[in-house]
């Protein structure tokens, strides 16, 4: 009787933590979707809360605006895959889990004539080397005959609950500096971030 009702347990357990990865996974992939529309306002409901106490609302809007609308700029991105999800932990009067996900992005700069830039103009060489510096050489490269880089971009991501069940929210850790992460999220959260790379 002991072995069944454990039995029980388990299963009940492992069923319940499938529904929330899959609630978490669901709820990221609806705020990635909305960044893809442009709909930046609406993004940020599944942003969290703790970024804007850093950087307000308007300003990330106006942000993401010239950045996704500059007439210089052309950027293709599909849906990230999220590749895991850790279990989820409670840390002080909220929970978390760690996404792991990987997402490609092309991205071609344009001239006052609006032509493709190669690798010979000296702004989009130094944009190489950024882009390599922030996500690593083998995961930057630049395809000549279409002027586009490809970059895979490679990150952890934060999700955020009060109750550990409902409204998920996110934080992208990997873009922002290590100062600023501090003051975002509790030390235990990044400890069990640097476990997990």
């Amino acid at each position: 009787m002991r072995k069944i009702l454990l039995f029980a347990f388990l299963l009940l357990s492992f069923l319940n933590t499938n529904a929330q990865n899959k609630l978490i996974k669901e709820r990221f992939l609806t705020m990635q979707q909305l960044l893809l529309d442009k709909k930046f306002t609406a993004s940020l409901a599944y942003t969290a809360e703790e970024l804007f106490s850093v950087v307000p609302k308007e300003q990330l809007v106006a942000t993401m605006k010239a950045t996704f609308n500059n007439p210089k700029m052309q950027i293709v991105s599909a849906l990230p895959k999220v590749l895991s999800i850790s279990e989820t932990f409670r840390v002080q009067d909220k929970f978390y889990a760690i996404l792991d996900i990987v997402g490609d992005q092309k991205i071609r700069i344009l001239d006052e004539k609006n032509e493709a830039l190669g690798l010979d103009d000296r702004l989009l060489y130094a944009l190489k080397l950024k882009y390599e510096q922030q996500y690593g050489s083998k995961n930057v490269t630049f395809n000549d005959k279409t002027k586009f880089f490809n970059v895979k971009v490679a990150q952890h991501i934060i999700a955020i609950s009060l109750d550990g069940e409902t409204a998920w929210k996110y934080l992208a850790i990997d873009n922002l500096q290590l100062e600023v992460i501090s003051k975002l999220l509790p030390a235990e959260v990044l400890t069990k971030v640097i476990e997990n790379d």
